[in-house]
């Protein structure tokens, strides 16, 4: 069975699996954005925490530091625990794909065998292909369109599906001709 063959008929993960992924990439991606917000949030509360105990010590006010700083203080702990329950909402994310995780790389390892490629690109706004049917889009022939993740929504793709801004397309195919597809998502 060559390349494609595997591919289109799945080898046990196909594109169910790359789709599978795809969407459990796209809540990685979201929950560590999520959990980059927070760390954020506390290296500001951090921060105001400084020029408080600082002030303090210049007004010779240490006597007060603990009533004066005790809000940002809990603020800092209850964002603390937000950050931990962040980590823990992405490790069980990861856990579940983790069965998976064999299969996409087999199917990595085949792609490359065959000189071939998984690519996710986003549709933006100089796309040539935003707001055409897949039928309507002249990819070339060894690309195929494993998935596409709309709004956290993971669609397997068929001739009538359009094309929207803001879609993550996963492709896979001839590592040339995925560049080329690349390019055409694009607006290349």
């Amino acid at each position: 069975m060559d390349l494609w063959e595997k591919i289109k008929t799945g080898f046990g993960v196909g594109v169910e699996t790359v789709s599978e992924k795809t969407g459990e990439l796209s809540t990685l991606a979201s929950l560590n954005w999520e959990k980059f917000k927070l760390q954020k949030s506390i290296e500001k509360e951090m921060n105001k925490l400084g020029g408080q105990v600082f002030q303090l010590h210049i007004e010779s006010r240490e006597k007060d530091l603990l009533t004066e700083t005790k809000d940002i203080v809990q603020k800092l702990k209850d964002l603390e625990q937000q950050v931990q329950a962040k980590v823990e909402e992405i490790k069980e994310a990861s856990d579940k794909g983790e069965i998976n995780k064999k299969h996409l790389k087999e199917l990595k390892h085949d792609l490359e065998l065959g000189d071939g490629t998984i690519e996710q690109l986003v549709i933006d706004e100089k796309s040539k292909i935003a707001g055409k049917k897949l039928m309507e889009v002249k990819f070339p022939e060894n690309v195929l369109v494993g998935a596409i993740v709309r709004e956290e929504k993971v669609i397997i793709p068929d001739g009538n599906t359009v094309f929207q801004k803001g879609d993550k397309v996963t492709l896979l195919g001839e590592k040339d001709d995925v560049k080329d597809a690349a390019k055409m998502i694009a607006g290349l």
